[in-house]
């Protein structure tokens, strides 16, 4: 079964302590993991609160992408998921073209990616923003169905 935002929810409110993913020797649970999801989703609506808006993802292939990219989703967003490893001109590239209204980038993408600092959440951040958003939960989008908006071009 693919790892969905829909998945998170139901097992952290139906299994919550259950072990939802292991990396390098820490265990996360279902519950801890949609707390970190939520607290990042509820600081890129606070960012912006515009629905279907684009953030940016320029990391590798960690526990924190994994949180980012669920929590892109659970703040109705629409994700722009740069290559870690692309040079500084494809990345910003992308950037120009996409305009993303907020940046989520590890230490390697913080490096590479120039812009304003008010967009831009550094992976170091999550455990200050899971601090002060873990009682919160995002804005549900107007979209009632209950189903993630897909992006029409």
């Amino acid at each position: 079964m693919p790892f969905t935002l829909d998945f998170l929810q139901s097992m952290a409110h139906t299994h919550g302590e259950l072990t939802a993913v292991q990396q390098n020797g820490v265990e996360v649970s279902y519950a801890e993991l949609a707390t970190a999801v939520n607290a990042l989703a509820v600081a890129l609506q606070m960012l912006d609160p515009t629905h279907q808006s684009r953030v940016g993802l320029c990391a590798g292939l960690t526990l924190e992408y994994l949180v980012s990219v669920l929590a892109i989703q659970a703040a109705s967003k629409l994700p722009v998921l740069l290559d870690a490893q692309g040079s500084r001109e494809q990345l910003h590239d992308v950037l120009d073209a996409h305009k993303p209204t907020a940046i989520i980038v590890d230490e390697e993408g913080d490096a590479k990616i120039n812009c304003d600092n008010e967009i831009k959440i550094r992976i170091a951040q999550f455990e200050g923003l899971v601090l002060t958003y873990h009682a919160h939960t995002p804005v549900p989008p107007q979209d009632t169905s209950g189903r993630y908006p897909i992006l029409k071009l």
